[in-house]
Order: structure tokens, then C-alpha cells, then sequence
């Protein structure tokens, strides 16, 4: 079974990545963060309680880096509709940009969105995550 621990480096972008692959894990909290199973039902659910954990904002950028994905779309996009070239590219940019957008869009409100079981393994601040 994969296993995040909050002392490893990357520990919330393993997380994230774990919830948006629909990937059972066991979450340990070896830094005493206190995290609750509450805490852990959602990708959503987790970023919102780092940040009132005191995790830096950079970590939580870092794992909403899909995000980036969107932003790609939507720039080729109106780099098409801006570039003064001949319309022969225009729909292979934006039919290539709605579709980058659109699938960045989707996956991580899909990732967000849901909801996994959450089981307490020890008093230590291990925890399985599994979806449902």
C-alpha cells in the first residue's frame, strides 16, 4: 500500500496525486499536524486543512499545480485568436485549447470533489484512505 508521511518532502502533492488516481493510502502524521479523519475525506478537504495547519502556501500551489494545465489551454487559445497569421492554425490552437482547458478543468474537480473512507489505524496519526 502507498503510504504518505507528513515528514517527507512532498508529502501533499503525493496526497493529492494519490486522490485524484482514485489510489488507496495510508496517511501517517509523523509531524503533529493533527490531522482528523474529517480532514482526510477529500482532496478538497485536506488543502483546506493544511492551510489552517499553518502548511505554507507554497506547498499548496505546488499541488495544485494541475491547475497549470487550464492556464495552458486558455493561453493557446488567445494565442490563436491574437496571432496574426493566417486562420489555417486558428482551429488547431483553440480546438487544442479547449480541450487542454477542458480536460485540466475536469480532472482536478474531479480530484477535489471526491470523497474517499477514511479509517483510523493508531492513535499516532495513522490513517487509511481508500475511495469509495
Amino acid at each position: 500500500m502507498n503510504v504518505v508521511r507528513t515528514s517527507e518532502k512532498n508529502w501533499l502533492e503525493r496526497a493529492i496525486k494519490f486522490y485524484a488516481e482514485k489510489k488507496a493510502f495510508k496517511f501517517i502524521d509523523d509531524t503533529g499536524l493533527n490531522f482528523s479523519k474529517e480532514d482526510l475525506k477529500s482532496a478538497r478537504s485536506l488543502l483546506q486543512a493544511s492551510h489552517s495547519k499553518g502548511v505554507p502556501y507554497k506547498m499548496i500551489l505546488g499541488a495544485l499545480a494541475g491547475l497549470g494545465i487550464t492556464g495552458v489551454g486558455l493561453l493557446m487559445i488567445a494565442a490563436a485568436v491574437l496571432d496574426p497569421e493566417p486562420t489555417s492554425k486558428l482551429g488547431l490552437l483553440v480546438s487544442g485549447g479547449i480541450v487542454i482547458t477542458a480536460m485540466g478543468a475536469w480532472g482536478t474537480l474531479k480530484a477535489l470533489g471526491v470523497s474517499f473512507s477514511v479509517s483510523a489505524k493508531s492513535p499516532f496519526g495513522e490513517f487509511e484512505i481508500k475511495p469509495q
